[in-house]
């Protein structure tokens, strides 16, 4: 018989020898699980009062009974199983029916009670990881006697016997951190009969690791071999492991009880039985010492909070309005010591009527309203704007109000301030508006005086100009009688002086009723190509008489667009008639391309061309560029400045391209559709 065997023997009179009814029942309900125990007829004999949860009225007997979800009786379920298998500690999961009507999933720890003569004793039962199991659990927060943080040292009775029950050469009993799997904290360790003083259990590399979502895991035998990186395994000769998790109100894994052997496990469900039983009885205590210790860290954060904020932060009992409580930064801040301003009222700072601040402190205190705006008195008589934000805080069960201060009377003053330059704003915006606007007035009535001082001009020029011109070409032609060759000589020259001074005259105005912005797009819808084409034909005349070329390209088709016609013919007129007049011989020609948003008219010369220098100031009024021709200058200067405003007004764009001695290209582009 092995020494497991024959421990195994000496167990069982002891367990069947536990005493009178009465001691037995004393025990069970002192265990933090549910506990039943049937005689050798299946009759409950003993049966705590967690278990009386898993207990219900069965249709068959009179008696509470224990049912699995599907009717069957838990004494039925246990016969059937020990017909099958003489082991004298096992567990049995079953799916039970609950006193509330309700079905949890229960493990069972079953053993066997031994009788007088061979007679069977019946049969021990202890219900484990069950939500009754858990709130039991929580009910009993001091399993183990003494204070929360020395636990470790009664833990450590408990995993060295642990071993010592199992036959195992070593235990562990260690807390996780459910968010991090890997990290253990361990809280007691033994080895050999004796408790190990400061070992850290290191869980990687061991079976845990390969656990998943299991309750336990058990290696038999080969530990080794099948986790070499077990550091304890690996150093000790262990050859077999055995393990079960505990877990929170939450079902979140917080501990790992374990053992170790050099021996390989006989009896596994004997082992995960007992495994099982010392983690029910260590768990309410495992759990005690993390909500006791979260507490406690809650408590010092908190603590830290209060105490070194540098915000003004109060306790205020809101049945009282007593200050209960206040941070080294409230005294600053009030002026007050710490023992004088946690013995005063609340009212007494506030500025505020009392009832008022009694209605604000019951809204705070049920959560209606979180932020506060009032004034409060200091110390030295002053008055200062704060902003509160409360919430409540339970403190050794009194419900208090805890406020952050934040003295805003800079800002409230700056606000004001800001307020204040504001105003003084939008009366200067106002003034200056209406400055602007006389303004405006006044420019109107000087444009239209302008536009009629023009107006008048041109038609006091063109009076004695049209005269002028008039007798000069009755003169030039003979009308008033014949003419000697000095004299018709002198007489074309007055007369070419007129028409240019008339042609003048009309630039200077155009330009003038261009500059005042009364000149806009007034678009019609027509075809390019027609225009082209008829502003050709007007131009063929003077071109022949010269002996010149005209050369029309034009797309197939129309080409419509929807802008100011006149405008773009205006445009047109003035860029052929400036061609013919710089072609000394050849030809000239204007083209027309299209896309889909924009037209491109481009009219070319064959003259002999613009300097480079000279380009980019053609477009500039009154400026004439050197291109002579037969030694004579034509033109006011005014022309392409006039093209270049009417171009803009339709949105348009006028460039030219030259090289001397090679002609010019003026290219106008307008968008298909006038803005």
């Amino acid at each position: 018989m092995s020494e497991a065997d024959q421990r195994s023997s000496e167990q069982r009179p002891i367990v069947a020898a536990l005493g009178p009814r009465a001691f037995m029942s004393a025990l069970a309900e002192m265990v933090p699980v549910p506990v039943i125990v049937f005689d050798a007829t299946g009759q409950i004999v003993i049966s705590n009062r967690l278990a009386s949860r898993l207990q219900v009225v069965s249709s068959e007997k009179v008696e509470r009974r224990v049912l699995a979800f599907d009717g069957a009786d838990l004494w039925d379920i246990i016969s059937a199983r020990r017909r099958l298998d003489e082991l004298w500690l096992t567990e049995l999961p079953v799916r039970v029916r609950t006193a509330a009507s309700r079905s949890a999933d229960v493990t069972f720890v079953v053993s066997t009670l031994g009788g007088s003569e061979g007679v069977d004793g019946g049969v021990f039962v202890m219900a484990y990881d069950t939500l009754e199991e858990r709130d039991a659990a929580d009910q009993h927060p001091h399993p183990l006697d003494g204070s929360v943080f020395p636990l470790q040292h009664q833990f450590a009775p408990l995993v060295r016997l642990l071993a010592e029950e199992l036959g195992a050469d070593a235990a562990a009993f260690a807390e996780v951190d459910p968010d991090r799997p890997l990290s253990a904290l361990t809280l007691a360790a033994a080895q050999d009969g004796q408790v190990l003083e400061g070992f850290e259990w290191s869980i990687a590399g061991t079976p845990i690791l390969s656990a998943g979502g299991k309750r336990s895991v058990l290696v038999h035998k080969g530990l080794r071999e099948a986790f070499p990186d077990d550091l304890w395994a690996a150093a000790e000769g262990f050859e077999s492991f055995a393990a079960v998790f505990l877990f929170d109100a939450d079902g979140r894994r917080v501990g790992i009880l374990a053992a170790y052997s050099r021996d390989p496990i006989e009896a596994p469900e004997a082992m995960a039985g007992m495994l099982r039983l010392f983690a029910a009885r260590l768990s309410p205590a495992l759990r005690h010492l993390i909500s006791t210790r979260s507490l406690h860290e809650s408590e010092e954060r908190y603590s830290s909070l209060f105490e070194l904020n540098h915000m003004p932060m109060l306790l205020v009992d809101p049945a009282s309005s007593q200050i209960v409580d206040a941070n080294r930064a409230a005294c600053d801040f009030y002026g007050y010591g710490y023992d004088e301003l946690t013995t005063m009222s609340a009212l007494q700072i506030n500025t505020a009527p009392p009832e008022d601040v009694r209605s604000e402190m019951l809204r705070a205190l049920e959560g209606t309203r979180d932020y506060f705006q009032f004034k409060h008195r200091l110390a030295d008589g002053s008055v200062r704007d704060v902003e509160i934000y409360s919430g409540t805080i339970t403190v050794h069960g009194r419900r208090l109000l805890s406020g952050i201060i934040h003295d805003v009377t800079e800002r409230h003053r700056t606000e004001a301030e800001l307020e204040r330059y504001k105003q003084q704003l939008e009366r200067l915006l106002e003034r200056r508006t209406d400055d602007l606007m006389r303004t405006n007035v006044e420019l109107q009535q000087t444009t239209a005086a302008s536009d009629a001082f023009y107006e008048n001009v041109g038609a006091e020029f063109r009076t004695p100009l049209h005269t002028i011109i008039g007798f000069s070409d009755m003169l030039s032609r003979g009308m008033a009688g014949d003419l000697n060759e000095e004299q018709q000589r002198q007489i074309d020259m007055v007369l070419g002086a007129g028409r240019h001074l008339a042609e003048l005259v009309d630039d200077v105005l155009d330009l003038s009723r261009l500059a005042t912005g009364v000149e806009v797009c007034e678009p019609s819808r027509f075809d390019v190509v027609e225009l082209v084409q008829s502003i050709a034909v007007g131009a063929h005349p003077a071109a022949e008489a010269r002996g010149l070329e005209l050369a029309v390209e034009v797309p197939d088709g129309k080409v419509e667009v929807f802008t100011d016609r006149n405008k773009v013919e205006q445009v047109l007129l003035q860029l052929l008639a400036n061609a013919l007049k710089y072609t000394r011989e050849g030809g000239f020609g204007i083209a027309v391309e299209a896309s889909d948003e924009e037209v491109v008219v481009r009219v070319s010369d064959s003259g002999v061309g613009i300097d480079p220098a000279e380009l980019p100031h053609i477009f500039e009024e009154f400026r004439q560029v050197a291109r002579q021709v037969s030694g004579t200058h034509e033109g006011t200067g005014l022309g392409l400045a006039l093209c270049r405003r009417l171009t803009h007004i339709i949105d348009g764009s006028l460039e030219a391209e030259s090289q001397p001695g090679s002609g010019a290209t003026f290219i106008l582009r307008f968008p298909r559709t006038c803005p």
